[in-house]
C-alpha cells in the first residue's frame, strides 16, 4: 500500500513538470515556426513591425556576382519593373571568365563524371526567385555550389536595387 502510495505521487509529480515544461504558444502539426532573437531577422524575410509593401526596389536592369571558386563563377542579371523582381537570368562563367556551353552541362555523364544539369536548373532557380520575389529559394542537389552561389549573385544584384 506504501509502495503504490509513493508510486503515485512520484507519477504524478513527474506528470506535472513535465506539463510545466511544455510550451504554450504550439504551432500546428506540420508546420514549423522560425525562432529569433530580438533585432534579428531571418535572412530574406521582412523585419519585425514592417510589411511586405515595405520592400520595394528601383526600376531597372542589376548585376550581381558570386564569389569564384575552383570550376569559375555565377552572375545574375535582375531586371525590376514597378517595385517587383521582373525577370532573373542566371550565368555560369568558367575560369577563364566566358559562358558555358550549357549543352556540356545537361545532366549527362561523360568520361566517368555526372554534370550538373545547369541547363534546367539555372532557368528553375530564376523562375522561382521570380515567383518568391526573393532570392532566398532552394538549392538543388547536384549543383549546390552552382546554385547557392547564384542565390548570392542575385542578394548582391537586389541590394544594388534597393530604394
Amino acid at each position: 500500500m506504501k509502495t503504490k502510495l509513493i508510486s503515485t505521487l512520484i507519477f504524478s509529480i513527474l506528470t506535472i513538470s513535465l506539463c510545466a515544461c511544455t510550451p504554450t504558444n504550439t504551432t500546428q502539426p506540420g508546420t514549423t515556426r522560425n525562432l529569433t532573437l530580438p533585432g534579428t531577422t531571418i535572412p530574406g524575410t521582412i523585419a519585425p513591425g514592417t510589411t511586405a509593401g515595405t520592400v520595394s526596389y528601383k526600376d531597372g536592369t542589376y548585376t550581381g556576382a558570386a564569389d569564384p571558386w575552383q570550376y569559375g563563377s555565377e552572375d545574375a542579371t535582375v531586371t525590376i519593373l514597378d517595385g517587383k523582381i521582373k525577370s532573373i537570368s542566371l550565368r555560369r562563367l568558367d575560369t577563364s571568365g566566358k559562358e558555358v556551353n550549357y549543352d556540356e552541362y545537361a545532366g549527362q555523364t561523360k568520361d566517368g563524371k555526372t554534370y550538373p544539369n545547369l541547363k534546367k536548373f539555372r532557368q528553375d532557380m530564376a523562375d522561382r526567385m521570380v515567383a518568391k520575389q526573393t532570392y532566398e529559394v532552394d538549392t538543388i542537389s547536384g549543383a549546390t555550389t552552382s546554385t547557392t552561389n547564384w542565390k548570392l549573385a542575385v542578394k548582391r544584384a537586389l541590394e544594388k536595387a534597393k530604394r
